[in-house]
């Protein structure tokens, strides 16, 4: 997951010929130094560019490249030639020794949204032709699809970049745009922030710890994922359940019936599931539903054993049935009317109590605020009835009585006073809701029995004024009526029976998601991660101690394990550093990501570059011990790049006692070309 620069290119055609530079990158570290105004800047973005990383800079798509590269070229002797044409190549490898060359067009007719790699060192080696690629930059699909080059770019580097959180979309892809700025810190706006100046307009959340998690190769967002995605399981889970559980409680109460023993949310116990079962209306009361199908099948059996009788024989028996069936109609109406009056007083009382819990939240409110003001202002949080909440002036007391100054609960035993009563009117509400349902289910069994009744009582009349000579019409209704009950209650046995063989499925999966969620770490960090952020801690404490960090003690500084920034004592560091100590922070903490590369597994590329690293007047010690730290990579196999204008004896002075490639630009660094 290396990536290395080799060599570096730009031309500029103009009417005065072609002007234009060459770079040679080696390996360690390699300084390039230019005067101000030289070019310098314009080297430095022109490898973002040749990259596609412009928007690293800004959400605009406008080439980042001054004049020099894209309208007109100032010369050593102060004219100015207008530039006709213009491009960018860079030559880099991975860590297979694969090496790519990329060419970019500035300013040409061919769309600058094209990027063209060659498969080998076109740069280095001029003298042989190699297999070359078109692909895309900045439109949509760059990142995702074969011919988009950062897609391309991406799988060059041995990188599998995350699906990560969008404010505005379910999922996206971390762009590269986003995990450069880590290890590429550019003049303008790299400097300002720590870890980086990553772009925010992506709409990524929290898009600086995701950008360090890859770059580190954390778990913690991967535990975070799966603890979401598991989440979101188990509550899909508890939705397919809960849904059917309420399918099957709307079928069954259509038919008379009720779902008892059957938890609403899913649960892992298979007994709890087992003992689930259905009850049917029995007149007032309710019967298992194995038990009314076995009496029903008996009843039929019955009826079936005997031949029809006719209506001669049954006069008295038809009377004496009508008789019951009459008496049984009074008693289930004066019984509808009596469950029917207590729903309607239990209704009244449900709507006071919830009247008085909505005014117990409302006073719950009100204490809390009073609470927070007491806390804001200092006051202390005993009240007394002669001494006014708000103000502590005292009161005169002669409205009162005597006997009413007496202690005053204190806002806190007061909170929890009101979150008490609150709760218990809570539960009786919802115990008056529950009972309140099961009334509603009597009722409906009621109606039902009713509505059989009636028509029972029809068929009797009709037979008592029926030919004697007639077969029974009611011993035949009866008959159908029996087995039409039993075909009915094995319907409602069999949907039951079949929703429980799908709550088998979802219980067994439920299982199974809370075992995976057990399975889980149950800290934040892994252990590997835990390592990974104290070696860093070190590396973060040891360099800000070399360069010089002055505010407080670097041993003091910690790198926060959920915002990723140096911290002391629990707190991000801000305005309390100088500015210099601030960019010191910064070159210590983008040398410590580099420097864990060497001995963590982490993403790294093991590359870092600086451009004009010597900030806010660093001092000149501080820049010296920067170098020589930096210079170090070449030991570890890993390259840093630092552009500069430092000074150039100092420069020289520094750079001769470590070892670096150095790259020194007299003048313009777009020089006419032989």
């Amino acid at each position: 997951m290396t990536m290395r620069f080799r060599s570096y290119r730009l031309r500029a055609v103009t009417d005065d010929g072609t002007y234009g530079a060459d770079v040679r990158f080696g390996e360690g570290l390699t300084v390039l130094w230019a005067d101000n105004t030289k070019g310098k800047s314009t080297c430095m973005q022109g490898m973002l560019y040749a990259l596609g990383l412009e928007k690293m800079l800004s959400p605009r798509r406008e080439i980042p490249l001054p004049h020099a590269m894209t309208s007109y070229l100032n010369l050593d002797d102060g004219q100015r030639v207008d530039v006709l044409e213009s491009r960018v190549s860079l030559e880099i490898s991975n860590g297979q020794d694969q090496i790519i060359t990329v060419h970019r067009a500035v300013k040409a007719p061919t769309d600058s949204r094209l990027i063209t790699v060659d498969f080998g060192p076109s740069l280095t080696d001029e003298s042989r032709q190699f297999p070359t690629q078109n692909f895309f930059v900045l439109d949509g699909g760059a990142a995702q699809r074969e011919d988009g080059f950062h897609f391309f770019l991406e799988q060059f580097l041995g990188w599998e970049l995350p699906q990560v959180r969008r404010y505005d979309a379910p999922e996206t892809k971390l762009y590269l745009e986003t995990v450069f700025p880590l290890f590429w810190v550019e003049q303008k706006f790299g400097w300002s922030t720590i870890p980086a100046a990553i772009p925010t307009y992506m709409r990524i959340r929290e898009v600086h710890k995701r950008a360090v998690e890859f770059l580190l190769d954390l778990d913690v967002y991967k535990l975070e994922m799966q603890r979401e995605r598991l989440a979101e399981r188990i509550a899909a889970n508890a939705k397919e359940w809960t849904a059917l559980h309420e399918e099957l409680s709307r079928f069954v109460a259509r038919s008379g019936g009720r779902v008892v023993g059957l938890a609403e949310k899913p649960v892992a116990d298979r007994e709890l599931l087992d003992r689930a079962h259905l009850e049917m209306a029995d007149g007032l009361n309710w019967t298992g539903l194995a038990t009314m199908i076995a009496r029903n099948r008996g009843i039929a059996a019955e009826l079936d054993a005997i031949s029809v009788p006719e209506v001669s024989e049954q006069a008295n028996e038809v009377a004496r049935r009508l008789d019951e069936r009459i008496a049984e109609v009074d008693r289930l109406n004066a019984e509808r009317i009596r469950v029917h009056g207590i729903r309607q007083l239990k209704s009244a009382d449900m709507l006071s109590l919830q009247r008085r819990i909505d005014t117990l939240a409302d006073d719950l409110a009100k204490n809390l605020d009073v609470q927070k003001l007491q806390r804001y202002s200092g006051v202390s949080s005993l009240l007394t009835p002669d001494r006014c909440p708000t103000c502590e002036q005292a009161l005169i007391d002669t409205l009162l009585s005597q006997e009413a100054l007496s202690a005053v609960m204190p806002i806190a035993d007061n909170i929890e006073y009101i979150r008490s009563q609150k709760k218990m009117f809570e539960d009786i509400l919802s115990r008056e809701a529950a009972e309140d349902d099961s009334r509603s289910d009597q009722l409906n069994a009621i109606s039902r029995e009713l509505t059989d009744l009636y028509a029972q009582i029809r068929s009797l009349r009709a037979e008592l004024v029926a030919p004697g000579s007639n077969p029974s019409a009611t011993a035949i209704e009866d008959r159908i009526r029996a087995e039409a009950k039993v075909r009915e209650l094995e319907a409602i046995q069999s949907v039951f029976d079949e929703a429980i063989d799908r709550l088998e499925s979802i219980q067994t999966a439920y299982a199974d998601l809370l075992i995976e969620q057990a399975s889980l770490p149950k800290d934040k960090l892994s252990a590997e991660d835990q390592l990974k952020f104290s070696h860093l801690t070190r590396l973060l404490q040891t360099q800000a101690a070399e360069f010089g960090f002055s505010t407080f003690g670097a041993s003091e500084l910690e790198i926060s394990s959920d915002s990723y920034r140096p911290e002391k004592e629990g707190f991000e560091i801000g305005f309390e550093t100088s500015a210099s100590d601030a960019i010191r922070l910064k070159w210590a903490y983008q040398l410590s990501l580099l420097e864990l590369a060497s001995g963590s597994e982490t993403n790294h590329p093991e590359i870092l570059i600086f451009d004009e690293p010597r900030q806010q007047s660093s001092s000149k010690v501080s820049f010296e011990s920067l170098l020589r730290r930096a210079s170090k990579a070449r030991e570890r196999g890993q390259q840093v790049i630092f552009s500069t204008s430092e000074d150039l004896e100092t420069l020289r002075k520094i750079t001769a006692s470590i070892e670096c490639t150095q790259q020194i630009f007299d003048g313009y660094i777009l020089q006419r070309m032989n």
